[in-house]
């Protein structure tokens, strides 16, 4: 029966097997990719923070640096390294943790709607600085709950290190993830196609016995 409307089923539904390996394939690439990624942006906030942390105590115990903070006391620089100077290790991981579910969460909403490919995909360096600025703002909305909980100036720097890590790997990952819409809307010309073959082919005929 779905010879005569389709003729070239076996061949599509082959291709479409294969098409769908290659799709997996890619999955996994990036799922482990994203991975990878993650674990480096835990490793390149304890690095940053961690380096910071060292050098502002050394500032703040030398004589220029005592001074400075009596004349003019750094809420936002003192609020940072106060959170960073306890738990650094679990902080790292928990902050990576928030910047990659919410890189992945706008990154399908912007695959969805064609977004990623006209404003990020093929984009220069200044583009994508604002990507990472926007991945590390968006945890510090006052609808997203985050722990600990940090001002918004503070959080944003806290996050910008893990967001200048998965940003664009998050990006990448749901673009092979989710088609875009306007593919998902395609998908009902597959009905106008079975109608055109039906009448490019006509009615069937009864066979003779």
């Amino acid at each position: 029966m779905i010879e005569y409307y389709v003729p070239e089923w076996r061949q599509r539904c082959h291709e479409l097997q294969s098409a769908g390996k290659r799709w997996l394939r890619r999955i996994k690439f990036h799922a482990i990719r994203l991975f990878t990624l993650y674990l480096a942006a835990a490793l390149c906030f304890m690095l940053v923070f961690g380096m910071a942390n060292y050098f502002w105590f050394t500032f703040r115990h030398t004589p220029i640096g005592a001074m400075f903070l009596d004349s003019h006391p750094p809420e936002a620089i003192l609020a940072i390294f106060t959170a960073t100077a306890d738990n650094l290790v679990p902080l790292a991981f928990r902050l990576s943790l928030d910047t990659a579910i919410t890189c992945l969460l706008l990154g399908l909403a912007c695959q969805l709607f064609a977004i990623t490919r006209y404003l990020y995909t093929g984009r220069g360096m200044l583009n994508r600085l604002l990507w990472f600025a926007l991945c590390a703002a968006l945890p510090n909305l006052d609808f997203i709950e985050t722990w600990p909980p940090f001002e918004f100036t503070t959080g944003m720097v806290l996050y910008l290190v893990p967001a200048s890590c998965l940003a664009g790997v998050c990006l990448e990952f749901t673009s092979h993830l989710l088609p875009e819409i306007w593919i998902v809307l395609k998908l009902r010309d597959l009905r106008q196609f079975v109608k055109v073959a039906k009448i490019r082919n006509g009615p069937r005929q009864p066979s003779r016995q």
